[in-house]
């Protein structure tokens, strides 16, 4: 299944405002082969965006702030309350004659599949249409060099997990892959992963078929930027980086609220760029990448140097959390020089935020207070004084769900003529009236 890269939803209108995006992609659409359907399904679109932002909302609230008539809104919103996307959770005071009654989305009206996809396994999640997790699962696997291996256990392990959480496969709207490498995302290939050892492999077309479900690919980093902007760190910002360390080094770029891919897929590769030419082998087969000197694998490496014997990573947790002064004299070292690596990109690129995840956020702050002072000294013109930096803990859980969220974003974005990129309510059956009814009275 192709996605459209770059894509946003009817919440990122220019301006911010919900509605100002539909408003103007209907400019034109007389003439255009079913244009009164796809009206429809932008304006459905953007009651669905409203409520997902705004809800709990009322009838009179979504026609003010869509600008859309009273009668479409309550024909649209019965339309949406029939098929479970919708519910009335409340009835809000009054202010003179009927007091209203207050719609918000159901999140358990539908589901996505979110995988995140490493060398020695797996780690799957089912979520909700809010990204809350449902159930998941770890896999272990031996996927370096094989992607039959890979697919067949994406396959297995999503059914099972499906079948042991009760959700039925009519509910299940669409699957995100997340892995490292440079993804074309259009075509869902992984074109180049050196961490897996892989080259030119379909997965979208492959999986889809298996899973009977669309699906969409994305680097790993790409996915963590996509869910900050979907309702994290980054939903308030229009000018972001996402920055993960650990097991490698990458970023997910966000200009003007749209992730920025590069011409072929492969922005946001910053681990290789190369800062000590002639430096440490990388795995990626060059010398001297960022990330030969700054992630897990090369922070054991340098500290078992000093120690005179392999370090795992585990030990290179536990001493940086108690002090040790060897390996805190590595991590401020190895701090300081990523932070002058990301004051140079904050230079170039001038974002608002700068959000912090992945494994390495176990190293703390002898690894990042190092590591904020360099991009705070380091930048052109103050620029790294006024740049917001967040630093969060981040799981394999929170990888997969990034995933997820790539699904959720296709779904909740504006339709177009084209048949792949159809309106979310029509990917949802209608529920049945009594259950409907059950949701109902759970939620009042």
């Amino acid at each position: 299944m192709a996605r459209r890269a770059g894509g946003t939803g009817p919440g990122e209108a220019a301006g911010g405002r919900p509605g100002g995006r539909d408003r103007a992609e209907v400019t034109g659409l007389p003439g255009q082969r079913g244009s009164r359907a796809l009206l429809r399904d932008l304006n459905v679109s953007l009651l669905i965006e409203l409520v997902r932002q705004a809800g709990p909302v009322s009838r009179a609230d979504l026609a003010r702030r869509s600008e859309l008539s009273a009668p479409t809104v309550s024909g649209i919103v019965a339309e949406l309350l029939r098929r479970g996307i919708f519910t009335e959770v409340a009835v809000a005071p009054s202010s003179g004659g009927r007091p209203p009654i207050l719609l918000q989305l159901d999140p358990r009206a539908g589901y996505v599949v979110g995988i995140k996809l490493r060398g020695d396994g797996l780690t799957n999640v089912v979520c909700d249409l809010e990204a809350n997790v449902v159930a998941a699962a770890e896999v272990p696997g031996a996927f370096v060099a094989d992607p039959e291996a890979a697919l067949t256990a994406i396959e297995h392990a999503t059914r099972q997990m499906l079948r042991e959480a009760k959700i039925a496969r009519s509910k299940v709207l669409g699957a995100g892959i997340g892995l490292s490498g440079i993804i074309d995302s259009a075509l869902g290939t992984c074109q180049f992963s050196h961490l897996l050892d892989w080259r030119d492999v379909p997965l979208a077309g492959p999986l889809a078929r298996g899973l009977r479900l669309p699906v969409w690919v994305d680097n790993d980093v790409n996915t963590l930027a996509v869910a900050e902007k979907w309702s994290g760190e980054g939903a308030a910002a229009r000018n972001f980086i996402t920055l993960s360390v650990g097991r490698g080094v990458g970023v997910g770029i966000v200009v003007d609220r749209t992730l920025y891919r590069g011409a072929l897929g492969a922005a946001g590769e910053f681990g290789h760029v190369i800062v000590e030419p002639g430096g440490p082998p990388c795995e990626c087969g060059r010398s001297g990448c960022l990330e030969a000197l700054v992630s897990d694998a090369a922070l054991c490496r340098q500290l078992g140097e000093q120690l005179g014997r392999p370090v795992t990573r585990p030990e290179l947790v536990t001493r940086a959390k108690a002090g040790d002064p060897v390996t805190a004299g590595l991590l401020a070292a190895a701090g300081a020089r990523l932070g002058l690596a990301v004051a140079n990109m904050t230079t170039l690129l001038n974002p608002e935020l700068l959000i912090v995840c992945g494994e390495g956020t176990e190293l703390g702050e002898p690894f990042f207070d190092p590591m904020v002072a360099a991009i705070r000294e380091g930048t052109f013109g103050g620029l790294g004084r006024d740049l917001a930096i967040k630093i969060q803990r981040w799981g394999n859980e929170a990888w997969a769900v990034g995933a997820a969220t790539l699904v959720l974003r296709e779904l909740f974005s504006l339709p177009t003529p084209d048949e792949r990129s159809r309106a979310i309510w029509h990917r949802l059956e209608a529920r049945p009236a009594a259950d409907r009814k059950q949701q109902r009275d759970l939620a009042l």
